[in-house]
């Protein structure tokens, strides 16, 4: 049983360096960006990224996470690409998200901040209101 599923682990880690990195790159992310993210050594997502190391399994799993992608499509590429884990229900924003990948990075970071401030906003003022209770 387990001789089957690591062999399949295995099988499905052939091209795991190629998409990495496609997906990395269309995500716009620098190997440095990356690692930063894994909090790992930036060499590591190269060594990933040319066969020469496989990482952890929690590294794919951390992995998935970040890119956005289900750990089949990481794995597999395109015949394993399913449905987007994460999906914005809001339609004016998610038409917002798609414009801003085409702005550049430095404006990216300026709205990446705004977002992150409106997010911290609302989860202070939610601990201010149930201590009010």
């Amino acid at each position: 049983m387990w001789n089957k599923q690591l062999t399949w682990l295995c099988l499905s880690m052939v091209n795991f360096g190629k998409n990495l990195a496609n997906i990395r790159k269309s995500r716009q992310l620098t190997q440095l960006a990356l690692a930063n993210l894994l909090d790992i050594q930036p060499r590591m997502i190269g060594r990933w990224e040319q066969g020469q190391a496989k990482p952890q399994f929690d590294y794919i799993i951390k992995l998935s996470q970040i890119l956005e992608v289900s750990i089949d499509h990481l794995l597999l590429g395109e015949e394993g690409q399913s449905s987007p884990i994460f999906d914005i229900k809001n339609k004016r924003l998610k038409e917002l998200c798609k414009q801003t990948d085409l702005l550049k990075q430095e404006d990216q970071e300026v709205i990446c901040h705004f977002l992150d401030m409106a997010v911290r906003h609302d989860k202070l003022r939610e601990i201010i209101d149930k201590r009010r209770l």
